[in-house]
């Protein structure tokens, strides 16, 4: 029985009931979302009022994603039945801002095979679980909240370490305000606060966006795999760790991929190991990858999405694992 301004609403069939309910509100509202979810668990038709709430939650949800003009670009997982994430993606939908901007680049990760499956990409559990809480996601410019949600589906990472910096890829990643943008920037004259410019370590790019396009455009992810743990360490900055990565230890020599699990018949997934460096005249940096055929684990972050391919190659690469990629394999596994 529904609660409203501390009086008791005549018993009526769960269905009318819930025709007055504002799904917006319960999705904007802690206490509100709480007090809905609580109601649901003491009902005595709880199935029956659990199905007619998802299904006004979904109705609304499919609402906004036409209102973001994402038809066929984002779809609900069949497999996200919990209230709770639907009325939290309700949250992150509406204040994810315009999505013009994205869908290019949704379809240009479908293109190059980024994207695993044909559109719309499937939102589950896993991508809102990702997303963190609702203070990291409101802390984030639009560009941050969308990748924040789909970047599972595009092979790219971010994510705010325990130091309260951004990381994309592992790499750290730092929004420019126009105060905070240096004065000799090529981007200044044409900087746009709703497209901030960005750095991923020492390289600048005209807006988070651009450096999205350029992850998927030069760093192809093998078909069907997950990337689980990315590291570049440039020479410039960390001279000793470069040569490490570069040289390689027991770790694959440069630019070599080495299939560390999935070549044989009882093996039940792939693993990739690849290591390359790059060396231009400006700048040289090596680059560790581990990717994975592996499923990953709702409701883990990071590499622990993916607890036997962290297993496997902190047993094949031992010491070298901290070498190849820092303390990102360091991670619990069951």
């Amino acid at each position: 029985m529904l609660i409203s301004s501390g009086h008791v609403r005549p018993t009526t069939p769960p269905r009318l009931r819930l025709r007055s309910l504002v799904i917006s509100k319960a999705a904007h509202s802690e206490p509100t979302r709480q007090a809905l979810i609580a109601q649901i668990n003491d009902d005595q038709n709880r199935e029956g009022i659990t199905s007619t709430v998802l299904e006004k939650v979904k109705e609304h949800m499919d609402g906004q994603l036409v209102a973001k003009g994402l038809t066929g670009i984002i779809a609900l997982s069949p497999h996200l039945t919990s209230i709770d994430l639907l009325l939290q993606l309700a949250y992150f939908i509406d204040h994810s801002g315009d999505w013009a901007a994205t869908v290019p680049i949704i379809r240009l990760a479908k293109h190059r095979g980024r994207v695993e499956r044909r559109l719309p990409i499937e939102v589950g559990n896993a991508d809102v679980e990702g997303v963190g809480s609702r203070a990291v996601f409101d802390g984030r410019c639009a560009a941050m909240r969308q990748l924040s949600l789909i970047q599972r589906h595009l092979g790219v990472r971010l994510e705010r370490d325990n130091n309260g910096e951004e990381r994309l890829n592992g790499c750290r990643l730092t929004i420019r305000t126009l105060q905070t943008l240096p004065a000799d920037s090529h981007f200044r004259d044409i900087f746009d606060p709703a497209k901030p410019v960005c750095e991923i370590e020492d390289f600048a790019y005209a807006s988070l966006r651009d450096a999205v396009l350029y992850e998927i455009s030069m760093r192809p992810l093998p078909w069907g795999e997950s990337r689980v743990a990315a590291q570049d360490v440039w020479q410039h900055r960390d001279t000793p760790g470069y040569e490490r990565l570069h040289g390689g230890g027991r770790t694959p020599p440069a630019r070599d991929s080495a299939a560390r699990r999935g070549d044989q018949p009882d093996h039940t997934f792939k693993a990739d190991i690849s290591i390359n460096s790059i060396n231009y005249p400006y700048v040289s940096y090596a680059s560790a990858q581990l990717y994975t055929t592996e499923r990953p684990v709702d409701g883990k972050k990071g590499a622990a999405r993916f607890p036997e391919t962290v297993r496997v190659a902190q047993q094949v690469m031992g010491a070298d694992a901290q070498v190849a990629f820092g303390s990102l394999l360091a991670v619990a596994v069951d």
